[in-house]
């Protein structure tokens, strides 16, 4: 099948690559696709990882169109790129690229509904998270503003016109299922988590369970309004008084005084930490180093959907996590299968409790195990791109069965069939 793959990202940020071209490579061998992104600035002045990429992509038939992407004044620059978008997936199709459009997040979907609409293509929904929301949890947006009102609108009104809706939790399905306009028997439901790449994402040598903890950590943004570093430091702080030889790192992007600021009232734990980001080649060993992994988030609706790709990574290299579980599936998945502690609170009593129970997992002999099981069955990237593949593949028998020999006179009407874990 002909795929239009469209993502309002760079493929030069680390993420692109780990959760669109891992699984479009993987895709690739029985679709044909053409990839959109749209590159920030500074990331287009790296002409040797940028040749690197095109290399990667052609070795896998993965055509790539970069576009520049336009930051400011906020506004304007988003429909300066909306536009740019639009008028670049219209002239991907009408030159024969796209059967299906395949549309990364809400500024992807916008643009695959007007053109499946003009040129009748059908379009995957894939939502990621409940973007709107977290614009208001992230005070980037008011809740019940004008703006706000019009994107939830249209976001219902993208679910209703798609193939298929690709979320990343079982919670997420259960909340939109319940919602009497947008039920299984009106819009066809996908679970696919954000996945790790488990082939490369592995425990070191050396890990084995019981663990004697040396290195406490984090990875991927923590700046930025979701993230809550007050838990974070509240944490390791406490963790400090079982293990006192602790050491602390952030594996990110983010500023790193913006980072030590926010941790100004634990300075004992500053002293112990490590902040420097790393290109994706470096994460797999970086995160094999991890003992425990931390990652807490904002507690509201908008994190219903989101599931954290660190969650996945660091699994995958046996390493336990401690969170929230705040987010989608994540405490699900720490309870189920025993795979690190979940924080009731981030007040002293409380994280002095997260790290008792810790303690006493880390003396599992079986912990490092079921990490990586958790990873496989939930996680995994082969698995994710087989689910992609079947949608992809199912969509194609439904084109062929609504348009005879000329798929390309498609309908893009309701959909009926409901697809799940």
């Amino acid at each position: 099948m002909r795929v239009l793959y469209l993502c309002y990202d760079g493929l030069l940020e680390p993420l692109i690559q780990s959760q669109v071209l891992a699984y479009l490579e993987r895709l690739s061998r029985h679709h044909e696709i053409t990839l959109v992104t749209f590159e920030k600035p500074a990331d287009l002045g790296r002409p040797e990882e940028i040749a690197a990429l095109r290399r990667r992509c052609a070795g896998s038939g993965i055509r790539w169109v970069a576009r520049r992407y336009h930051h400011r004044p906020r506004l304007l620059a988003t429909l300066y790129d909306l536009a740019v978008f639009l008028v670049t997936a219209m002239r991907e199709c009408r030159r024969g690229r796209a059967e299906l459009i395949h549309a990364r997040g809400y500024i992807a979907v916008f643009v695959a509904l007007a053109t499946g609409w003009l040129l009748r293509r059908p379009y995957i929904f894939d939502m990621r998270s409940f973007w709107p929301d977290e614009m208001v949890s992230a005070g980037r947006m008011a809740m019940g503003s004008p703006l706000y009102r019009v994107l939830k609108r249209a976001e219902r009104f993208c679910l209703k016109r798609a193939r298929a809706v690709v979320v990343l939790t079982e919670a997420a399905v259960a909340h939109l299922s319940a919602l009497p306009e947008l039920g299984p028997d009106r819009v066809s439901y996908t679970v696919i988590p954000t996945c790790a790449d488990t082939g490369r994402f592995r425990p070191r040598p050396d890990r084995a369970s019981p663990v004697q903890p040396r290195l406490f950590a984090t990875l991927g943004t923590v700046i930025g309004g979701w993230f809550l570093m007050d838990w974070l430091f509240a944490f390791w702080s406490a963790s400090l008084a079982a293990f006192p030889e602790l050491r602390f790192r952030i594996v990110s992007r983010d500023d790193a005084g913006a980072i030590r600021a926010a941790g100004a009232a634990y300075p004992a734990v500053l002293e112990r930490l490590e902040i420097g980001g790393l290109p994706p080649a470096g994460m797999p060993a970086a995160v094999a180093e991890f003992d425990v992994g931390a990652m807490f988030f904002t507690a509201d609706f908008s994190k219903l959907g989101s599931c954290p790709t660190r969650m996945g990574e660091m699994l995958a290299c046996g390493c336990p996590v401690v969170a929230n579980g705040a987010v989608g599936d994540v405490g699900e998945i720490i309870r189920r299968y025993r795979v690190g502690v979940v924080a009731e609170d981030s007040s002293a009593a409380s994280m002095r409790r997260t790290v008792g129970e810790l303690a006493n997992l880390l003396q599992d002999a079986d912990l490092a195990r079921r990490c990586r099981a958790a990873a496989e069955d939930w996680f995994s990237l082969e698995r994710g791109s087989a689910r992609y593949d079947s949608l992809y593949r199912r969509i194609a028998g439904e084109r062929m069965n609504d348009c005879g020999a000329n798929p390309d006179r498609d309908k893009s009407g309701g959909n009926v069939l409901s697809e799940h874990r």
